[in-house]
């Protein structure tokens, strides 16, 4: 007669999870290679308009939509999917040319929080995969020296992130013209 041995089953189990986990991120992104360019998946990253039609926002800008508030730091899961499709969303945006690319840059991060939605700190969200992926697609260099990131936050109609890729003289302008982005009255 054979024994359950509980902690034995929780660990196989784990181990099945992680390794269901891992073939599911390298699915889409083999997905992500191999397909051609379609319509972004509902809720999925979109870039603006006037990049996807052939040129770049007024003003050399490029805004980059996210249908959710970034991450929280360690959520590494959701992290990498938002990565792989951001490349997507890239690819689409771009499917007969090179992504326009910036020596140096400032990414404007832009957290907009639906009604009822929690304010979170800035040093709680994770940049890092996002970034990474713009910065390889956008910039000349993708060294962190050349990339400056700024963050704000604000109440909007629905939870997004937009994440503006800016020249870096061109920052002083979006601030100015973005102020209901950063400079509204304090909420938690």
């Amino acid at each position: 007669m054979k024994s359950h041995d509980p902690i034995r089953s929780e660990r196989r189990l784990l181990e099945a999870l992680r390794a269901a986990e891992t073939a599911t991120l390298a699915l889409r992104d083999y997905a992500a290679t191999v397909l051609p360019p379609g319509p972004p998946a509902a809720g999925g990253p979109s870039i603006g308009e006037a990049a996807a039609a052939g040129g770049l926002l007024e003003g050399g800008w490029l805004a980059v939509t996210l249908e959710a508030v970034l991450p929280r730091r360690g959520d590494s899961d959701r992290s990498r999917f938002l990565a792989h499709s951001l490349r997507a969303a890239i690819r689409r945006a771009f499917p007969d040319r090179l992504p326009p690319k910036f020596h140096i840059c400032v990414l404007a991060y832009e957290h907009i929080y639906g009604p009822g939605r929690r304010f979170l700190d800035h040093d709680n969200l994770e940049l890092k995969h996002c970034q990474d992926v713009l910065e390889a697609a956008f910039l000349t260099n993708d060294t962190s020296a050349l990339c400056s990131a700024f963050q704000c936050s604000h109440r909007g109609e629905r939870n997004a992130t937009r994440i503006w890729v800016l020249p870096a003289e061109a920052f002083p302008k979006w601030l100015e013209s973005h102020r209901e982005s950063w400079a509204g009255p304090p909420e938690t």
